[in-house]
């Protein structure tokens, strides 16, 4: 009702009062006409209250007929009323039309609160986890999906990392790949989505390459010993045949090897256990080896080491990744360069970075370097060798540590690999004692 309104009601209220009052003045009774006045005001506006409070029960029938201020008050309310039916309406129609975009999700959906008790699922979370509705609502979500990979995953879900892969708890034999996304202070949205069928060509291509590399690794052998013999032939030109032979076997054999430690890397049944590793004592063994491999190109290997920094992890994988950068470090610098290896600790937590003076590596080229067979270059390829898998085995046992690569390159310029890994993996010497 607007001000004008209320000020027109106030005035007709008032000329009533007075005309009432004028009327009671000459009957010579003004108090006692007032007074039943007032009271039959009163009732009136008792009866629009009591009117009020009936339709208020069931706003949805018709409008209370009136006059006056309680006509406006009728009028305001049922506006509002319908104002409010209609919001409701739509929002009813949003929560409908979300409940069945959320069925029709072919992934499993499901919302936890800051305990991890599941407050909402959709139905491919009761297909697939045999989630029950209201049963399982304010259920933990460690009870259904159970294991201590899961439930470490979770505590730190809210951060940036990389999806969990995990059998189906329901025991029949399917994978998953489990995310979560915060989307408020105090609740969060986890997706599982079945990958068994990729699990399963996942695995099948593992033992394929693994199957394969074995049986090539007998002949290839075999043939590697007869060209050996055949190498001392006294013709000179049979002899350059021969040499060139065992140059394209032995770069088979590095193929094959390193294509049997990849699929070691990716099963992970195959895979050591985790212990505290002596960094420091296994990158001295490194600086060896480095400096026999270096010998004919006189680097300058530098290997700065902080002597009781150890790390908690995997050693002959760690062994491996460090193997194939320092290689390829060696293999990418010229003649005379400098190689630095440094293993420190950082504000982020342990780090080891390799630094060369070599060719360096063009920018397009660095987002694609850790792919499986990935080469810059033919020619730089055919000049080096290698199999283009060092970088894929380097990635490969990083992420299984919770680490990070880093490549930063310019060309002509060299090249530094960074290793990073999480503050809780630094281990310290007296750990071990």
């Amino acid at each position: 009702m607007s001000a004008r309104s209320w000020r027109f009601h106030t005035g007709r209220l008032l000329l009533a009062a007075a005309a009432i009052g004028l009327i009671g003045w000459s009957l010579g009774i003004p108090l006692t006409l007032l007074i039943i006045a007032s009271l039959v005001y009163a009732g009136w506006h008792l009866y629009n209250v009591w009117v009020l409070y009936r339709w208020v029960q069931n706003p949805t029938g018709d409008v209370p007929e009136s006059y006056g201020v309680w006509a406006d008050l009728y009028q305001g309310l049922n506006s509002m009323e319908t104002k409010n039916l209609k919001q409701r309406t739509q929002y009813r129609s949003m929560i409908s039309d979300f409940t069945s975009l959320t069925d029709a999700f072919p992934d499993a959906t499901l919302v936890i609160d800051e305990n991890d008790t599941i407050t909402w699922f959709n139905k491919a979370a009761m297909r697939l986890l045999g989630l029950q509705s209201p049963q399982d609502l304010g259920s933990p979500i460690t009870n259904l999906l159970r294991g201590p990979d899961f439930a470490n995953w979770l505590s730190v879900a809210g951060e940036v990392q990389s999806p969990l892969e995990m059998a189906c708890p329901r025991g029949d034999g399917r994978w998953l790949t489990v995310s979560a996304v915060s989307f408020r202070e105090d609740q969060r949205l986890v997706i599982l989505r079945d990958t068994t069928d990729i699990h399963n060509v996942d695995r099948i291509r593992r033992d394929f390459v693994a199957n394969i590399s074995h049986e090539l690794r007998t002949p290839l052998t075999v043939l590697q010993g007869y060209l050996e013999m055949l190498e001392q032939h006294p013709s000179e030109e049979v002899s350059d045949w021969v040499t060139r032979m065992l140059g394209q076997t032995s770069q088979m054999q590095l193929l094959l090897d390193d294509l049997l430690e990849l699929s070691r890397l990716q099963n992970a049944e195959l895979r050591g256990e985790e212990e505290i590793v002596n960094i420091p004592a296994m990158l001295m063994q490194l600086k060896e080896q480095a400096q026999e491999l270096s010998r004919k190109k006189k680097h300058s290997l530098v290997f700065e080491i902080t002597p009781d920094l150890f790390l908690s992890g995997i050693a002959i994988d760690l062994e491996s990744a460090f193997v194939n950068l320092i290689s390829n470090a060696i293999k990418y610098t010229p003649k005379g360069g400098e190689i630095t290896v440094t293993w420190q600790s950082t504000f982020d937590g342990p780090e080891l970075a390799i630094s060369d003076t070599g060719i360096g590596i063009p920018r397009r080229e660095i987002p694609r370097l850790t792919e499986r067979f990935y080469r810059v270059g033919s020619d730089r390829a055919r000049k080096t060798g290698g199999s283009g898998l060092g970088l894929a085995i380097v990635k490969h046992v990083l992420i299984a540590h919770e680490a990070e690569l880093m490549i930063e390159s310019e060309l002509g310029s060299g090249s530094t690999f960074t290793c990073s890994f999480p503050p809780e993996r630094a281990r310290s010497k007296q750990e071990i004692l």
